[in-house]
């Protein structure tokens, strides 16, 4: 080999080896918490974590970052270019792009090993327990859980640690107050204290019955008797959550799929739960207004009579038939805006005025034609009615023709209650009908009646 030959194949060894030593330093250097956090766009995240227990402990972003043997593959590489093209050109203060955290970096055998702490009870907070198990192998609506699906990084305080925001999101959206997985009993042990302060400072024996929240379970007292405005929130996607991520038709067309977007951000680790939910809060607050100003706290389903007249659905013979008011989308303030004092609560009422203002002076009258006219059809109604009844108690009348008044009897006391607890002025046409139904039902059973005999 000639000898200049030589020396150039030594001198480009001897660059390998030297890039070769040097790679391996890089390495290690850029594998250093120190090292990222040097970084403009890593402040918060390494501030976080140096605060936190991971911090403490002296764990390196990359023990967490790359799974296990992921390292020193190229798709590591590579994946270490990207992030340094993102330094460089960018003047972000912080990083847009959500990082994932596998699980098996989390559950190596030298960190958090499932046999561990799979079973293990945790005290999250004061009072509240936590198994991890419950949560590992429940899936819901395609929500395969993972350890960051709650261990979060949010905000610059903590680093990987559970927002209670996480939780309320998942055991009270779309959950009844204390059932299923929102039941209060699920997180907390019921306090054994007094709840009755006379009997705290007393040491009396003679003063009856002690009311804990022992005493008030196997009583049957509902939690929300007394912690009804502890969930503040619905946990509702927000408003164009999609549109922030996505453009695309097809996509955008499967976001009221459920499962599919669970699947898609939560099981495949591409988003948290709060890039798409509003947050549910879960705190002692004025225990008062939160119940005095739903109405559905002591009226459920209230004005469904009403509702229903207005809305005119086809029942029985009646097709359906809704109010001019209904198809005019014309709501209950457009008529009920009187003040009155009922109980010492202003209520507001329909009247007169409110059909003259929009429409006639000759509108004015319109409200007792209309009650007049339900009168009269009730009296048809029960005077008939009455006459069922009477006819079907008879002697000789068969048990077949019995069952069949029942029946008729039955459906007419539903069409009934409906015009008379809705008021049936909210759509005299549909009450009409329905009363005319019932009443047409009862003769033509009177008719077969006499027919039969």
């Amino acid at each position: 080999m000639n000898k200049r030959y030589r020396v150039f194949l030594l001198i480009l060894i001897g660059l390998f080896l030297i890039s070769g030593i040097s790679v391996v330093s890089v390495e290690s250097y850029t594998s250093r918490p120190d090292f990222c956090g040097s970084c403009h766009i890593m402040q918060k995240p390494f501030k976080s974590w140096k605060n936190s227990e991971h911090g403490a402990e002296g764990v390196a972003c990359v023990e967490c970052h790359y799974a296990p043997g992921e390292k020193a593959t190229w798709r590591s590489k590579f994946r270490g270019l990207g992030q340094l093209f993102t330094y460089v050109s960018t003047d972000d203060k912080e990083v847009r792009k959500r990082t994932t955290v596998e699980d098996r970096s989390c559950l190596q055998s030298d960190c958090h090993e499932t046999s561990k702490f799979f079973d293990k009870t945790f005290q999250y907070a004061e009072g509240v327990r936590f198994i991890h198990k419950p949560h590992m192998e429940k899936q819901i609506e395609g929500q395969t859980l993972h350890c960051n699906t709650c261990h979060q990084h949010v905000g610059d305080t903590s680093h990987f640690e559970v927002p209670k925001t996480s939780c309320y999101l998942c055991h009270f959206k779309k959950s009844k107050f204390n059932r299923e997985r929102s039941k209060c009993k699920l997180c907390h042990e019921l306090p054994t204290k007094s709840l009755q302060s006379q009997k705290k400072v007393s040491k009396s024996k003679s003063q009856g019955k002690v009311i804990t929240h022992q005493s008030l379970e196997k009583s049957g007292v509902l939690c929300d008797s007394c912690h009804h405005e502890m969930i503040i929130g619905k946990g509702n996607v927000k408003s164009l959550a999609c549109e922030v991520c996505h453009d695309g038709k097809e996509t955008l067309a499967k976001r009221n799929n459920k499962k599919v977007m669970h699947q898609e951000h939560v099981a495949e680790q591409h988003a948290n739960c709060f890039d798409c939910h509003e947050p549910i809060m879960h705190r002692e607050t004025a225990f008062l207004d939160p119940v005095r100003k739903n109405c559905d706290s002591c009226h459920p389903n209230h004005h469904s009579f009403q509702k229903a007249l207005l809305v005119g659905k086809a029942m029985g013979g009646v097709t359906e038939t809704p109010s001019l008011m209904d198809h005019a989308r014309t709501n209950c303030l457009g008529c009920h805006n009187q003040k009155k004092i009922r109980k010492g609560e202003v209520v507001f009422f329909a009247d007169e005025r409110a059909c003259v203002k929009c429409h006639t002076k000759e509108h004015a009258r319109m409200l007792d034609r209309w009650e007049k006219d339900l009168q009269a059809s009730f009296k048809s109604f029960r005077e008939l009615q009455a006459e069922v009844k009477s006819e079907m108690n008879k002697k000789g009348v068969s048990s077949k023709m019995k069952a069949q008044a029942r029946k008729i009897l039955k459906a007419a006391r539903s069409k009934l209650a409906m015009v008379e607890n809705g008021n049936g002025i909210h759509n005299k046409k549909y009450s009409l009908l329905l009363i005319n139904d019932a009443v047409i039902s009862f003769e033509d059973w009177l008719d077969q009646l006499e027919g039969s005999e």
